[in-house]
């Protein structure tokens, strides 16, 4: 699996990197690792009107930038290195979104793993301009880490909720956890919710329907065999069908229910509906969980 993690150095990128450091990746996996240094800083429009000190004094700044960057890149590298991974670093100029996704393009990465800017405030609009850009436009899977778990026991096995509609995209996501060595300490739960109409109490009239029962059968049938497929990585593999108006809700709802780690979900491709599809499920999780958040696309998923 090629992974390009992103880092800029701050608390959460370090709480990301600790959270990949132990993650059941493929043992062949190659990281590169990826920082920005911001170009608007340091174009040519910037040392308009300065005197000759000034440019020096400027260029100087951008040099000592570029090099605490390059420090830091190695300073991460070891840290993946002690940690039993290999790659590589590269820094680029630009846009921290623009610059991630292409680099992903380009690397033909199987996952674009970064940090999260937390829950509050100015930091939940943060997540939005770098981690929602990078998520969506993305050509590969995209792990958004949130450190909100800091302080759990070592020991304690990895939980994981696989959010599963029997799309496409959630296949995918189920192929991915499935190439995963998550070995017996992993807690897998497979997650359907049906979605319910309320509006003049429409589902009332849903379940005392035949379609309805038959859509739930099918709905369950369909997460047995999700747990039949990722118990060959992963022994403790269980399901839960749940029923809601707001499916978005009903996953983060779960998530806190199992005291989740890791919310794992199908993201939609990039048509008109699917965006729209993506804006209204994996995009609320991933801006709201309390965990961290894999949305799995493309046919790279699990490489």
């Amino acid at each position: 699996m090629k992974i390009l993690f992103a880092t800029d150095g701050s608390e959460t990128a370090h709480r990301a990197l600790e959270f990949v450091k132990d993650f059941p990746f493929p043992r062949d996996s190659e990281f590169t690792l990826i920082t920005i240094v911001d170009k608007d800083a340091f174009t040519d429009e910037g040392y308009h009107g300065l005197s000759p000190e000034q440019r020096a004094s400027l260029r100087e700044t951008e040099d000592a930038v570029r090099e605490e960057c390059s420090e830091l890149l190695v300073r991460e590298a070891q840290h993946l290195r002690d940690a039993g991974w290999g790659g590589r670093t590269i820094t680029r100029s630009g846009h921290p979104a623009d610059e991630i996704v292409r680099a992903a393009e380009e690397l033909r990465a199987d996952l674009v793993v970064l940090g999260s800017h937390g829950l509050k405030g100015l930091e939940r609009y943060l997540l939005g301009s770098v981690s929602s850009a990078v998520l969506e436009y993305a050509p590969c899977s995209v792990l958004v880490v949130r450190g909100t778990h800091e302080g759990r026991a070592a020991d304690k096995p990895l939980q994981i909720l696989l959010g599963y509609d029997d799309s496409e995209s959630a296949k995918k996501a189920v192929d991915f956890c499935a190439r995963l060595p998550l070995g017996e300490g992993a807690k897998v739960t497979a997650l359907g919710v049906m979605p319910l109409v309320t509006l003049f109490r429409q589902d009332i009239k849903q379940h005392l329907s035949w379609l309805w029962h038959e859509k739930k059968r099918a709905a369950r049938d369909a997460l047995e065999r999700v747990v039949k497929e990722v118990s060959w990585t992963a022994p403790d593999v269980d399901y839960q069908l749940r029923e809601g108006s707001d499916v978005a809700q009903e996953i983060l709802r779960a998530a806190k229910d199992f005291d989740s780690d890791l919310i794992v979900l199908g993201n939609k491709g990039k048509s008109a509906i699917e965006k729209f599809l993506l804006g209204t499920v994996t995009k609320r999780i991933a801006r709201h969980a309390p965990c961290s958040v894999l949305a799995v696309r493309g046919s790279n998923a699990g490489s």
